[in-house]
């Protein structure tokens, strides 16, 4: 075992020694045919971002039909309630997965068992499984009469995927923090149950926009293109200099414009999606495309004369702040810690844009735990989830929620001490 912190180590362990905890994470596997039934029933009720909200008031019913206490619905569609912790502290460890797909209305046709057990369907993984796996959490707490000390508030957020841009966890952690000192957060997305992420890679999404008067490409030869303009722009763009370390990249991935093959374009439209493990670095490159916008409507006006002609507007669509942890933080230990408590080898990933990105901007300690089990085609429609050996997710969390909330007053939590 690598080495981590004596009382992390020992935390866990006596977890694992009391009979009740034991008896949750046995329930974590016992139920867990119970648990895909109801996966394949959710993956059912399609949620695109900015569309969640039958599926929220759905899974409202489930946490409350399971025991949860005070679950509320919000104006986003989040759905949130708590285990009440024992000490009364006002403070609390977050466990969430998102609602949203990333896949549009029609495109769920139904759910289909192949002979090898996998469940085929668009979002059966991502993060249908998630949701049912945090439910799962919930049913085997409550079933082996588990107490916290301090509150565990379970989640299921909207608006990740996407242009979401993480809108749902946003709202969800300022809301909390009206209410509860959030000590942690754990999320549940990705694949496997070695891999965890730990880390904020932060992402912007600009749209850029080149206008001018165009003509025809003979008789008005000489008037400035937009799309020149824009490929000008783009050009510029490629050529950035970026870290590798802190991993930076930007691309512009999208173009469209013009109105004929033989005019001069009117209008041309590029998309550019930049990501940095440093919100420094982040910034300083948004800085650059932004110059990199103007000298491109700059050049085109200038290689024919004519100031001011191409004229370019330009829109942040998305913007995730980056974060970071040390590798050896206490959180991250913890995560290692309850992973190999299950018989598994941590595989702690670098970098990754998850939920977990809102919570470590804001200084609050947090991971991502994958879903566990196998999958395959996660945000295409050949999508399919194999539940062999699913429960060490649920398993992970357990560990994880009671080492940092503590156990009733029998374990200290560890959430203060992050």
């Amino acid at each position: 075992m690598a080495e981590y912190d004596l009382d992390i180590v020992q935390t866990v362990q006596a977890l694992k020694a009391e009979p009740d905890v034991r008896k949750a994470l046995s329930l974590a596997k016992e139920q867990l045919p119970q648990i895909i039934e109801i996966q394949k029933e959710l993956v059912l009720i399609e949620a695109p971002s900015f569309h969640e909200e039958k599926k929220a008031r759905r899974y409202a019913e489930l946490l409350k039909d399971a025991g949860l206490e005070d679950v509320l619905i919000d104006e986003h569609f989040n759905v949130r309630g708590k285990i009440a912790g024992v000490g009364h502290t006002g403070k609390s460890v977050l466990l969430e997965g998102h609602l949203d797909t990333v896949f549009s209305f029609g495109d769920v046709k139904g759910v289909t068992v192949d002979e090898e057990g996998r469940i085929h369907c668009p979002g059966i993984c991502d993060d249908t499984r998630a949701l049912v796996a945090n439910l799962s959490v919930l049913k085997a707490l409550k079933s082996a009469g588990i107490r916290p000390y301090h509150d565990i508030v379970i989640a299921a957020t909207v608006c990740e995927e996407g242009l979401g841009g993480m809108l749902g966890m946003r709202t969800l952690l300022e809301s909390l923090e009206k209410e509860t000192d959030v000590l942690a957060t754990v999320s549940i997305d990705g694949a496997t149950a070695d891999r965890f992420y730990a880390n904020a890679t932060g992402m912007v999404d600009w749209s850029v926009t080149f206008t001018g008067p165009g003509g025809h490409a003979w008789t008005a030869f000489g008037t400035p293109s937009a799309l020149h303009a824009a490929c000008r722009a783009a050009s510029l763009i490629a050529d950035i200099p970026l870290p590798t370390n802190p991993k930076t990249i930007t691309t512009v991935s999208l173009i469209e414009g013009g109105q004929a093959i033989h005019g001069i374009a009117q209008e041309c439209t590029f998309k550019i999606n930049a990501r940095s493990d440093s919100q420094e670095d982040l910034e300083k490159l948004n800085e650059q495309m932004i110059a990199a916008f103007e000298m491109g409507a700059k050049l085109e006006n200038d290689r024919w004369g004519k100031p001011n002609v191409i004229k370019v507007r330009y829109e942040k669509l998305l913007s995730i702040p980056a974060g970071h942890q040390d590798d050896d933080c206490r959180m991250i230990q913890a995560a290692k810690v309850v992973t190999e408590a299950v018989g598994i080898t941590p595989a702690f990933m670098p970098g990754g844009s998850t939920n977990a990105n809102m919570a470590i901007s804001k200084g609050i300690p947090a991971v991502c735990f994958g879903r566990g089990g196998e999958e395959y085609g996660q945000h295409t429609l050949d999508e399919w989830f194999n539940p062999k050996g699913v429960e060490a997710c649920e398993q992970k969390s357990i560990l994880m929620l009671l080492a940092l909330a503590g156990l009733d007053h029998r374990i200290k939590p560890l959430g203060e001490t992050l």
